[in-house]
């Protein structure tokens, strides 16, 4: 089972962005994110994103600790080339007190070349920590 960590340092502090990861529920700071149905409460919640695909990403949260600021959820229906995907994520305090690191270490199995797996996995996270700094920088309601 192969495993890969993307780390990303972003210009918004830990604390937006623990906020907006931690409400599962949320993915508004997702700007591709269509419809999003979500299916109990807490550890075992599901959120199934429709996108531009036929069929939505089902992200089960499988780990919260609020303390540690990590995340861990399981994906099926992934449109990256893998058959199961696990991720944790964590966000630090970065050098700088408005700066964080998001850190997302993956276990998954590829379907076809482990490299093009994880260099997709890679281009997605890239995606999902700009998209949070983005999100964590603009304005709250």
């Amino acid at each position: 089972m192969p495993h890969i960590a993307v780390s990303k340092e972003v210009g918004a502090p830990a604390w937006r962005i623990w906020e907006l990861l931690a409400d599962f529920a949320d993915v508004s700071w997702i700007p591709v994110a269509g419809q999003v149905d979500i299916d109990g409460d807490g550890i075992g919640m599901r959120r199934s994103i429709h996108g531009t695909g036929d069929q939505p990403v089902v992200e089960t949260l499988t780990h919260v600790d609020k303390r540690r600021r990590e995340l861990g959820y399981t994906v099926a229906g992934s449109p990256l080339p893998v058959d199961r995907f696990e991720a944790l994520v964590t966000v630090r305090e970065g050098e700088h007190p408005h700066d964080s690191v998001l850190a997302w270490h993956v276990d998954f199995d590829p379907q076809g070349p482990q490299e093009a797996a994880q260099q997709a996995i890679e281009a997605v996270y890239t995606m999902m920590a700009g998209w949070l700094a983005d999100a964590a920088t603009q304005d709250r309601p």
